[in-house]
């Protein structure tokens, strides 16, 4: 049986409808499935997915105002120390940890068996112990 081979520059030429179908068919906004974001999850999911991705739909919020919190540890103290990156004057190592735009706390774990003096936002009560059992001082930038 022979077919007939659709053209791809088919003309609509005195066609009512342009190859739409019925003619309340492309009309209204029910049409595209409503207004805007409606139905983005729902019946619009996969788009929503593949355009704003699935990063957009993780549960809770964010908190653009609070600076995220940096841990570090005695041990990487220590290991800066060792390395040479902080100075010794009068007998302390000057170890300045601050960062700006973080937040950063001094954890007490591993060994700590220098005089330092050590500037932080905030720091553990074990981190406190170690350092002045080693005969150094905390401070903190946060005035309390």
């Amino acid at each position: 049986m022979a077919r007939r081979i659709k053209s791809k520059s088919r003309k609509h030429y005195g066609n009512r409808t342009f190859g739409a179908g019925n003619t309340k068919n492309r009309r209204g906004k029910g049409s595209r499935g409503g207004v805007g974001r409606a139905g983005f999850h729902k019946h619009k999911r996969l788009h929503y997915l593949v355009t704003e991705g699935p990063s957009t739909t993780a549960p809770g919020f964010v908190n653009m105002g609070k600076r995220p919190i940096m841990e570090i540890g005695l041990n990487d103290v220590s290991r800066q120390i060792e390395k040479g990156k902080f100075k010794q004057e009068a007998g302390l190592y000057d170890a300045n940890l601050l960062r700006k735009g973080k937040f950063v706390k001094l954890l007490g774990n591993g060994e700590f068996k220098y005089k330092a003096s050590i500037k932080v936002d905030s720091f553990s009560k074990s981190a406190k112990i170690k350092v002045e059992k080693a005969g150094g001082k905390l401070i903190s930038a946060i005035v309390e």
